[in-house]
Order: C-alpha cells, then structure tokens, then sequence
C-alpha cells in the first residue's frame, strides 16, 4: 500500500470529509493543496473561536471588576432579604406577581414586534435598503455579539436581577415587622400643606371624570413597564459610564432607605386603606369615586388594593406589601426623569411629565397621600446627587 503524503494528509483530515484513510488515495497536487487549505482554515478559526473565547472571559473579569460596588450592594439586599424572610416567614404573594407577568409579557411582546417592525421600514423606506431583512438581521448579530456590552449587560443585570428579588420579600415584611401607625398623621400634615383640604379635593375634577381616572390608572400600571425598561436599558447600554452606575447605584438605594427602612420608620396604609383600617371616613368620597368609575370603565387600582388587603390580612397565602410612605412609584419616575434627561433632552422632558402624571395618579387613585410624593421625589433627587458626587471622586478604575 502507497503511504506518499498525499496519504497522509487524507488520514489527518479523513474526520473533515468522510475519507476512509485505510484506502491509503494519493491525492493529487490540486487535491493536496485544497486540502492542506481546508486544514489550515480550521485551524484558523479554531484559534479565532479560542481567542475570541479568551477575550471574552477577560472582557467579564474587568466587567465585574467595575461592577463589584453594586454586586456588594446587591448581595447585602440578599442577606438582609435573607434574615427578613426567616424572622417574619414573609412570601411573595405570587398570585399577584403572577398577574403582573402577564401584563409585562403582552406589553413586551407588543412593544417588541413595534420595534422589530419600525426598525424594518425603516430601513426599507427611509434608507432604502436593498436588502432591509439581511440588514435588520446583521444589526441584531452585531449588537447582541458586542463581548463589551455583553459583559456589561450580563453584570448589570445580575445585580439589578438579585436586588430585586430581595426588594419583593422586604416590602412585604414592611407592615409585619413595623405595623402601620402613621397614616392619621399624614393625613392631616396633608390636608396643612394643602390650605386645610385633602389633596384629592383639589383634583376633584380629575376624580369625577371615568375617563381621566382610566388614563391615569393605565399611566400608573405602565410603571411598571417603564422600570423594568429603564432598568434594563442601564444595565444593556456597552458603554460603562459613571452615568450608568449613577442610576443603578440609585435605584438601589432609593429602593433600599426609601422603600424599606424609611418605609418602615413611617409606616403607613395610605388612603385606600384609611377606612379599612378603622380610622375614619375621611376618604370614603374618594373611594365611592374610583368604585363609581369602575362600573364605567374598569379601574384596575381598586382590584389590585382588595389583592394586596387579602395578602396583608392573611385571606390569601404571601404577600407583596402595603406601604405608603414614602411613594416609590413616584421615586423611580423622578429617578427615571433624572436619568433620561441626561441621556436626552426630549426623552427627559417626556419622563418628567411622566412622572408628574404618576404624582396625580398616587393621589387620585387613594394609594397615597401627597406627602408621600413629594418624599419620595426628594429622595430621589437626593441619592441621584450623592450618587453622582460620590462617582466623581470613587469611581472604579475603567468606568468612562
């Protein structure tokens, strides 16, 4: 049997084209040259896969490295969620998450056939792409193939990820560990800021209106779209800046002193659960309203406050907390003003708006009492601050 080189290159690569070595085929010149390339070009790109592996890993390594400030943060929410958990044997009420997940999947999906749809025609009409679907598709490869953004995202959102979790088990700890006892005087530092009326009958003519009050209970749901999005942006954008650790850093700690120990240090129901709580009637015109709505247009504030009641008073299994102040709806939407201003001028503007839409809604839809707006707006603009100073003087080696 002939065992020339052309053997042997055909044994070496037999495993690359079905080619039985025991056969002992010369190759021929041209043959032995097409193979030797093919050989070559595996190789290549198995160093190309290996040192695109490397890169990656080191990529990851210096991402946490940036990041190991908010993974600190992250896990001492954990540990704190941790010993909560076990001291007050507190559980998420799932049902509740449960119908949340499903308002934030059909809003996510839609949002995302919008954007996958709006980025399509946009190529085809506006810029005229030859070919529209091969671009759209190359664009969505490249983005999710950025190893910097991608170390960056998976950093970010396991911290923001972890730091939520724990959110869930100590606001629902809240009103365990701390009962309410605060609501009769929000009530009347309410009714002093405000010339000695209840905020909700200045916006009376926003409460007597089905419609107005449809709006803003589906601005107040669309919230919740709005944080995990902006959280999410954060945590994805490739470049890490000290503006992206500036909100991260405040979200959590927003969350944490705002919507835990300041929560508890104050704790209280809010109006909804004024009467409920057996202090009086002083929001019973306010409730008769929204439940006046409701039989016009579905208001989904009053639903969700007879879930939450059943999860605190023990009719259903967990709970996901009642708490007022300080609002943490209104909080996150300055938080989020306050970030998107400084990515964009327009964006900002539009954010506040939001957030002062958000402010009305607390209001008029019985979850706060005003005061518990406007703490939570200047605790938000207080850690944005602080955050921001703190950065300009501590931020981690390689954050822009």
């Amino acid at each position: 049997m002939r065992t020339g080189p052309g053997a042997i290159v055909c044994t070496r690569i037999a495993w690359l084209g079905n080619i039985e070595p025991s056969r002992g085929k010369t190759l021929s010149g041209s043959e032995l040259s097409g193979f030797k390339a093919m050989e070559n070009s595996v190789a290549t790109s198995s160093l190309t896969r290996t040192a695109v592996g490397r890169a990656f890993l080191i990529a990851l390594a210096d991402a946490f490295q940036r990041h190991r400030l908010l993974h600190a943060m992250a896990v001492a929410a954990l540990l704190l969620a941790t010993a909560v958990g076990i001291h007050t044997a507190n559980m998420p009420d799932f049902g509740v998450l449960k119908e949340y997940g499903q308002y934030l999947f059909i809003a996510f999906w839609i949002c995302g056939c919008v954007f996958a749809l709006g980025s399509f025609f946009n190529l085809a009409l506006i810029k005229r792409d030859t070919e529209p679907l091969g671009a759209f598709l190359k664009s969505l490869g490249s983005f999710f193939g950025d190893a910097e953004r991608t170390a960056n995202s998976l950093n970010g959102l396991a911290s923001s990820i972890a730091f939520i979790s724990a959110v869930g088990v100590l606001k629902g700890a809240i009103a365990i560990l701390s009962p309410f006892a605060w609501d009769k005087a929000l009530a009347h530092a309410d009714r002093v800021l405000h010339f000695g009326r209840a905020p909700h009958e200045w916006l009376w003519f926003v409460v007597q209106s089905p419609l107005a009050l449809r709006l803003l209970n589906f601005a107040y749901n669309f919230w919740f779209i709005a944080l995990i999005a902006t959280v999410f942006t954060a945590c994805i954008t490739r470049s890490d800046t000290k503006l992206r650790h500036q909100f991260l850093m405040s979200f959590m700690l927003v969350w944490t002193f705002g919507g835990f120990f300041l929560a508890m240090g104050l704790s209280s129901a809010g109006p909804c659960y004024f009467e409920r709580l057996g202090l009086g009637t002083d929001f019973r015109p306010l409730m008769q309203a929204l439940a006046a709505a409701d039989r016009i247009y579905p208001i989904w504030a009053l639903s969700t406050q007879d879930m939450l009641w059943s999860g605190y008073t023990g009719a259903t299994s967990g709970s996901i907390g009642i708490s007022a102040f300080p609002s943490m709806h209104v909080a996150m939407a300055v938080l989020f003003a306050l970030y998107a201003m400084r990515r964009s001028r327009l964006a900002g503007m539009l954010m506040w708006a939001f957030a002062g839409i958000i402010m009305i809604g607390s209001v008029a839809l019985g979850w706060h009492y005003a005061l518990d707006g406007y703490a939570g707006a200047f605790l938000s603009v207080a850690i944005w601050k602080a955050c921001g100073y703190f950065l300009s003087r501590f931020a981690p080696e390689g954050i822009a």
